[in-house]
């Protein structure tokens, strides 16, 4: 009897898995459908979007407000998708800005596309998941790989995974949610970022309408770990083009290089991690990793040991871990000072959570790692994944001094600049050393941008008795408080 029972229940096992499936097809055809069975779509309008943990060249905003505010428009927008390639490309005129917080806004060209070999679900799914994240990608991906349906609420979720496996060996998933009426309304997927962790992307694809026989949406949202990324007001909408090829060019290289890869072949494996310590002061280590570092800077207290910037990338830190218990091995390391939440200053913060160190950080940054470093990691296999903890934060308004009564550090917030609307630097008395990331001096003869003319007026009000100006970028030779003011015309 236990036996039957046994082949009954994997008889409907096995029937329910392919009424699934049957019923999976037929929602992808009628998807299909409802957008014409296009082979290929064009649409445009206007759009904006942002560099991740950035914010962007808004030329009525130049100030950072916050992470990913503003966002930089995109005018004349133009997204072409070639299903049968397959492959997608957009473009449009944006705001270029000069480097390191300029706010001298120029024109430029916004470009992206993916080829069909970026398109080939065996490749890395960052790059082939902004065409499946479309909605005709994603009816495409459903039909070649295996789709599975179910209800949930008011839409049937189809969701089918890339060949590709995430560094955990985890299969990638991605769901598309198709309302009443046949129209794909949501498509969601998790990739792997160093940050950000299990990094949830969310498509909105809202006010379907017919443009003249081409189906399409009037809005298009996208966000990534629940911060605004990419959006797109829909004017116009064709299937089908003729000039599809025409559509959306790519820009001409830089001046001086023609078409192709880079100069000099391809890149070559990223420098070993090793680790120089230079000895700064009694208790104080200036960590490198020679010419093109991210360097840090190792302060001894009475019952701990603070690292003053964590830089990128993973490897980076977890090398200077190692060398802070090699210089320090009786005492914990309890703190790490972040300067700002851009991703080249953030990168190593994982391997440090996962030390247990709690991250100093401006205020106006504490809801971003809070988010981020707590997200899941079950993509990963890095040193966060492997040794899971909750962050901890100690966050700095205006200013905060840490002091054993000996040795001092402090932390000042640097605003309004165009960079960061978070951004922070450390002063420590003792060597009047001034300790900076991205307030990077011009190059001689040319001007300082605005995110230097921003930090000098705020040093000098502060009364900060430096005489090192030591940045985070590791840079060919040492600077003083007379090359900051000089740079400045002071």
């Amino acid at each position: 009897m236990v036996k039957k029972l046994a082949f009954v229940a994997i008889c409907f096992a096995y029937l329910s898995g392919n009424a699934m499936a049957q019923d999976a097809k037929a929602v992808i055809a009628s998807a299909q459908k409802a957008l014409g069975d296009p082979k290929s779509i064009t649409y445009s309008g206007s759009a904006k979007d942002v560099a991740f943990q950035q914010c962007g060249a808004n030329a009525t905003q130049m100030n950072c407000q916050g992470t990913h505010d503003p966002m930089r428009p995109i005018s004349n927008y133009v997204r072409v998708i070639d299903l049968a390639a397959p492959t997608s490309r957009h473009t449009g005129g944006t705001n270029n800005i000069g480097p390191g917080g300029s706010t001298t806004v120029s024109a430029g060209t916004f470009f992206q596309q993916i080829t069909p070999q970026q398109a080939d679900l065996s490749q890395p799914w960052a790059g082939s998941v902004e065409f499946y994240l479309t909605p005709w990608g994603f009816l495409k991906g459903a039909s070649e790989n295996n789709a599975t349906a179910r209800r949930q609420g008011n839409y049937t979720v189809l969701s089918w995974s890339p060949a590709v496996k995430a560094p955990s060996g985890k299969a990638y998933v991605i769901n598309g949610y198709v309302n009443g009426k046949n129209f794909v309304e949501r498509v969601e997927t998790w990739l792997n970022e160093n940050i950000m962790g299990d990094m949830h992307i969310v498509a909105l694809y809202t006010g379907w309408k017919d443009f003249g026989g081409a189906m399409a949406p009037a809005s298009i949202v996208q966000t990534r770990g629940g911060w605004p990324f990419f959006e797109v007001n829909v004017s116009a909408a064709r299937v089908n083009p003729s000039d599809l090829a025409t559509l959306a060019p790519a820009p001409p290289p830089p001046a001086g290089r023609a078409g192709g890869p880079p100069p000099g072949g391809a890149p070559g494996a990223p420098p070993a991690m090793t680790v120089t310590s230079e000895k700064l002061g009694d208790g104080l280590y200036r960590l490198t990793t020679g010419q093109g570092s991210y360097d840090s800077l190792l302060v001894e207290f009475k019952e701990y040991v603070m690292m003053l910037e964590a830089g990128q990338p993973e490897a980076r830190g977890v090398a200077y871990i190692a060398e802070t218990k090699k210089l320090f091995p009786n005492k914990p390391l309890r703190y790490v000072w972040n300067s700002h939440p851009h991703a080249d200053h953030t990168g190593a913060l994982p391997a440090y959570v996962a030390e247990g160190v709690t991250i100093i950080t401006q205020k106006n940054n504490e809801a971003f790692f809070e988010k981020a470093l707590n997200t899941p990691r079950t993509l990963l296999n890095d040193t966060l994944a492997k040794n899971p903890r909750k962050v901890r934060i100690e966050t700095v308004d205006a200013k905060k001094v840490y002091s054993d009564g000996n040795r001092v550090v402090e932390i000042h917030h640097i605003y309004p600049t165009p960079h960061s609307n978070g951004l922070t630097i450390a002063f420590i008395p003792k060597e009047k050393i001034l300790f900076q990331a991205d307030y990077t001096l011009p190059a001689a003869g040319q001007q300082p941008n605005d995110h230097i003319r921003a930090l000098q007026p705020i040093v000098e009000k502060l009364k900060l008795d430096f005489e090192t100006y030591m940045p985070v970028h590791r840079g060919a030779a040492p600077l003083t408080k007379g090359d900051l003011w000089k740079a400045v015309g002071k």
